[in-house]
């Protein structure tokens, strides 16, 4: 699913951190239904992905994680 994002990083701070990363912070969020949501861009790891997630952007994986989080919820 990380494949179909968007190829871009808005500064080289982001360049190389971890897409998945992104998604997992956004998914726990949102299974937690957190009001307040954060993307935390120091607290993700460094990116060891290839083609499914390096240079992906890390605000989309973020914002389909936390909506797949809060529809673990709501599905359940």
């Amino acid at each position: 699913m990380l494949t179909n994002l968007t190829a871009q990083q808005v500064n080289a701070k982001e360049a190389n951190k971890c897409c998945q990363c992104a998604y997992n912070s956004g998914y726990q969020q949102g299974s937690l239904l957190q009001k307040f949501i954060s993307l935390d861009l120091d607290s993700l790891g460094e990116s060891g992905a290839n083609n499914d997630g390096h240079y992906k952007s890390l605000h989309q994986a973020f914002a389909l994680g936390y909506s797949d989080g809060v529809n673990s919820i709501i599905k359940n």
